[in-house]
């Protein structure tokens, strides 16, 4: 019988290995082991969630109908079965892994133009790219704080352990090391008068950060923003929207408008954005000013997005998209639009879509 000894060593010790050479920042809570599938056919809730099984073909009924006008938007925390979503002008929270919704905070800000970060545990931060202020939930506790720039909103927000990172819309990163009550600048901005569209930071390293800008593309730094490079070939594209794969981060996509060719596109890049490619264009999808998009966890060759309006009683579509074959798939369903998804950490082929209704 031949020894697997030698081999078992190497394994351990390649294994050790990386660990030494692994940045401190990667090492964060893996929530997928104690998180669990939804056990519920039917979720309790304003009808803002819900989930699929199926790509967007099946949807999981929701006890309310959705009222209009909402753009709800949900994300899922490190905290076990624990989802924070957003409506008009509500904060709800799911501790039963999507099947139920309760009222955490109602808030006079209207929070149609908002987004909701994970944080770390049981937190998540909402943020707008237009708005203030920062709301900021702690388990069932909402607080709110002001951004960095006095009067406007930031286009991303990064949270970890001890710091808070903001994109602003002129390109400049901010930290905060007091959850958000006090900002730094930290390195410059991408370049002079721009107007960031959307922003996405590396979720294994917050110093790999992404910027699309009106008119002239996509900028990238790897440094924290002390230095930035302007990504090729898309120096003329309105950047409207970003994603980065969770699963490599390498992996780096941006839906815009070719001002050249009069042309929506989404292209991807391998670099982790200094150089894009064409991936697919308006011909094949329904691509306009700013396709939300959504990167697999676990699959950095899958990209969901979605089209969706309310004009002519259309209804949204949720896009499953395959760059490197080009295989692209679509499910319909009648809400108005789907502004957010999320992944069940324990099962990534279930998806949490927050859902529009604008009729």
């Amino acid at each position: 019988m031949t020894s697997r000894r030698p081999a078992l060593a190497l394994v351990v010790a390649t294994a050790l290995l990386g660990l030494m050479h692994a940045p401190a920042h990667a090492a964060e809570p893996d929530p997928s082991w104690n998180w669990n599938r939804p056990h519920c056919e039917r979720v309790y809730g304003d009808g803002s969630v819900t989930f699929t099984e199926t790509d967007g073909a099946v949807l999981a009924e929701t006890t309310n109908r959705l009222r209009a006008v909402t753009y709800a938007k949900v994300a899922t925390l490190q905290e076990p079965n624990t989802l924070i979503t957003i409506g008009r002008q509500t904060i709800q929270r799911s501790s039963d892994a999507g099947c139920s919704w309760q009222l955490l905070d109602k808030t006079p800000d209207d929070l149609s133009t908002y987004d909701v970060q994970a944080g770390p545990g049981d937190s998540a931060y909402i943020y707008s790219v237009n708005d203030q202020p920062i709301h900021r939930v702690h388990g069932a506790r909402v607080t709110t704080v002001l951004g960095p720039v006095p009067g406007d909103g930031v286009a991303a927000l990064d949270a970890r352990p001890g710091r808070l990172r903001a994109v602003a819309r002129d390109g400049q990163l901010y930290d905060s090391a007091d959850d958000g009550v006090s900002w730094r600048r930290v390195g410059v901005p991408a370049a002079g008068n721009l107007f960031v569209y959307d922003a996405v930071v590396d979720p294994r390293n917050p110093d790999h950060v992404v910027a699309g800008v009106m008119s002239d593309g996509v900028y990238v730094t790897f440094d924290g923003g002390r230095t930035w490079t302007r990504s090729r070939p898309v120096e003329r594209v309105n950047a409207f929207s970003l994603a980065i794969s969770p699963a490599d981060p390498s992996k780096v996509w941006m839906e815009g408008y070719d001002r050249d060719r009069s042309t929506r596109f989404i292209w991807e890049s391998a670099d982790g954005g200094l150089k894009f490619r064409e991936v697919l264009d308006q011909s094949r999808a329904d691509l306009i000013n700013g396709n939300q998009m959504w990167g697999s966890p676990v699959d950095p060759d899958l990209l969901y997005f979605s089209y969706g309006t309310s004009f002519g009683g259309y209804g949204a579509d949720l896009y499953r998209f395959v760059p490197s074959t080009g295989e692209l798939n679509k499910q319909h369903n009648n809400y108005d639009g789907i502004p957010s998804l999320a992944f069940n950490p324990a099962d990534p082929a279930i998806l949490y879509l927050g859902l529009a209704e604008e009729r």
